[in-house]
C-alpha cells in the first residue's frame, strides 16, 4: 500500500484491468507528488494507455483503486476543470475552425469564452499558427494538428496535465520547443503525467519514472534512482580502420555484448563489475583502432536492458 502524503495529487494503489484472455494491467501502484513531471514508460503494448483510461475514468479498473486529490479533497474521478488530457490518438474536431474548437473545449473546462479565446490565440501564436486560427484541423500537417492537440490539453491551465505521446509527429525543433513548453507550464503549478518513446527527450523533463512490461510494473522511483541502480556498465564505442571482426571482441573479459553500428564503427558493452582502465588496457592490443569513446549507458539503453531481461 502506498501511504497518502499531504502533497500526493494522484494515488493508485493495485489496479488491475483484463480483456478476455490478456492482463493488460497487474496489480500496479504509484503515487503522483504535487510539481512532478512523471514519465509514464513501456514498449508497445505493455499497459500504458490502459492505465491512463482507467485513471481518467474512460474504462474502470477489474480492481485496486485510484484516488485524485486535486482540490483539496478525495475524488474516485477528477474534475473534468482540473484536467488536461492530450490523448495519443488525436481527438480534436477536425472539420470546424481551429480556434472555435479551442474556445469551446476550454469553456466546457470551465473557462469564460472571452478569455479561452485571448489564450488560445496567444498560444497560436507561440506556436506559429496564429494565421492559421480560422482553418479547420484537417488540413493542416501531422505536426501541426499535434500543437493543436497539446494547445486544448493545457488551454484551461489544469492542474494536472496527461500528455500520452505530445512528441508525435513533430520535427525535431518542435520536439525541443514542446519540452520547454511542458516545462513552463510545469513551473506554472501543472503536474504533468507523461508517456513518450523518445527516451532522449524523457531524461530532459522527468523527475520519477514509472516503467512497466507486460502489465506489471519494472522500476517505480526517482530518474537518478534508474541510473544508480542499472546504469554503471561501460559502454565503448569504437571506430575502426576496416571492417570488424565480431569474434575479436566478444573474447575481452566482461563482455556483455557486441552490437555493429556500422561496418567501421561497433557498440561493445561491458559488465557491471568490469574496471575502465583494464578494458582499455585490452583494447589496445587490438590493431585497427582509430578513435575511442566511452559513456554509461543512458535511460534508452536501461530501458531495452530492462525491457529484453524481464
Amino acid at each position: 500500500m502506498i501511504d497518502q502524503m499531504q502533497n500526493t495529487v494522484l494515488k493508485v494503489d493495485l489496479i488491475s484491468k483484463g480483456f478476455l484472455n490478456i492482463k493488460a494491467v497487474n496489480n500496479i501502484s504509484f503515487a503522483i507528488e504535487q510539481g512532478d513531471i512523471y514519465a509514464f514508460l513501456g514498449p508497445n503494448g505493455a499497459g500504458k494507455t490502459t492505465t491512463l483510461r482507467m485513471l481518467l475514468d474512460i474504462i474502470k479498473p477489474d480492481s485496486g483503486n485510484i484516488e485524485w486529490n486535486l482540490n483539496g479533497k478525495q475524488n474516485r474521478v477528477p474534475d473534468a476543470a482540473h484536467i488536461g488530457y492530450l490523448p495519443e490518438e488525436r481527438g480534436l474536431y477536425l472539420d470546424i475552425p481551429i480556434l472555435n474548437s479551442l474556445v469551446y473545449l476550454a469553456t466546457i473546462r470551465g473557462m469564460e469564452k472571452a478569455d479561452a479565446k485571448k489564450t488560445a490565440l496567444m498560444w497560436l501564436e507561440r506556436l506559429g499558427l496564429a494565421d492559421r486560427a480560422k482553418e479547420k484541423l484537417q488540413v493542416l500537417s501531422k505536426g501541426n494538428q499535434q500543437k493543436i492537440q497539446f494547445i486544448a490539453s493545457i488551454l484551461h491551465k489544469p492542474k494536472f496535465a496527461i500528455l500520452d505521446e505530445p512528441f508525435s509527429g513533430l520535427d525535431p525543433i518542435n520536439q525541443e520547443i514542446f519540452i520547454d513548453f511542458i516545462k513552463e507550464i510545469n513551473n506554472q503549478g501543472t503536474t504533468i503525467l507523461l508517456s513518450a518513446h523518445q527516451m532522449s527527450l524523457v531524461e530532459k523533463l522527468a523527475n520519477k519514472i514509472f516503467l512497466i512490461n507486460n502489465g506489471s510494473e519494472v522500476y517505480n522511483g526517482s530518474l537518478s534512482g534508474i541510473y544508480q541502480m542499472f546504469g554503471e556498465k561501460i559502454i565503448i564505442e569504437l571506430q575502426l580502420e576496416s571492417p570488424f571482426n565480431e569474434t575479436t571482441f566478444r573474447n575481452l573479459n566482461d563482455v556483455e555484448s557486441v552490437n555493429g553500428i556500422d561496418d567501421l564503427r561497433v557498440k561493445i558493452t561491458f559488465r557491471q563489475k568490469a574496471d575502465l582502465k583494464n578494458v582499455l588496457h585490452d583494447l589496445t592490443k587490438i590493431e585497427g583502432i582509430c578513435d575511442i569513446t566511452s559513456h554509461k549507458p543512458d535511460l534508452h539503453e536501461i530501458f531495452l536492458q530492462l525491457i529484453k531481461n524481464q
